[in-house]
């Protein structure tokens, strides 16, 4: 009897310590994904939307934020989300979103001819660079390494400004790796999960 009474305390602590880092590792993806159409749109621009959209995704955080501060009244795991405030104002991220938009202007026509595509994983893909010259393919590849380079960097940096931790990159690409597909230009070459590509 006492090993009864002992072995179901023991469940019901591991039990309170389980429920207490399920509310720690909460992951706020609503608000990540907020944040990564304003990066897309601030660095890329969304060419199906006019100037004035530029508010729109300010206001999809706050909606994300209103609706985290509406959840919190049903549970101790909503109420940790509510606090949760996405950070992406920090001055490594704010150069990292200077240098891929002073970058995009250039890879956008390559992106455009089909040369180089969105990969499965978001980052930069070169697909065929057939007909430009030995010089210019060089230059091309160059563009898209640092812009890779830069977008990884993002995703570190994102994760370190919100102690996510490094185990949370990968969900902020995955994350961003959708935004960037959702906001691609027409006839821009996307890869699909199976390795396939198509155009938008």
């Amino acid at each position: 009897m006492r090993k009864l009474v002992l072995a179901s305390l023991t469940a019901v602590c591991v039990s309170s310590v389980v429920a207490c880092i399920t509310v720690n590792i909460y992951f706020p993806a609503p608000e990540v994904r907020a944040a990564a159409e304003e990066i897309v749109e601030e660095t890329w621009g969304d060419p199906a939307l006019g100037p004035e959209s530029r508010a729109l995704p300010a206001a999809r955080r706050a909606l994300a934020a209103l609706a985290n501060d509406l959840a919190s009244l049903f549970g101790p795991s909503a109420a940790y989300a509510a606090e949760a405030n996405i950070d992406v104002s920090t001055a490594a991220i704010r150069a990292l979103k200077e240098s891929m938009k002073q970058r995009a202007g250039k890879l956008k026509p390559h992106l455009g001819s089909g040369k180089l595509g969105l990969g499965k994983d978001g980052m930069l893909v070169v697909r065929d660079l057939g007909g430009l010259p030995l010089r210019d393919q060089a230059d091309v590849r160059r563009l898209v390494e640092a812009e890779n380079r830069d977008r990884a960097s993002l995703y570190a940096e994102i994760a370190k400004a919100n102690d996510f931790g490094a185990d949370r990159v990968a969900d902020i690409q995955s994350i961003f790796a959708q935004t960037w597909k959702d906001k691609a230009e027409p006839g821009w070459w996307i890869q699909g999960t199976d390795g396939s590509w198509s155009q938008r």
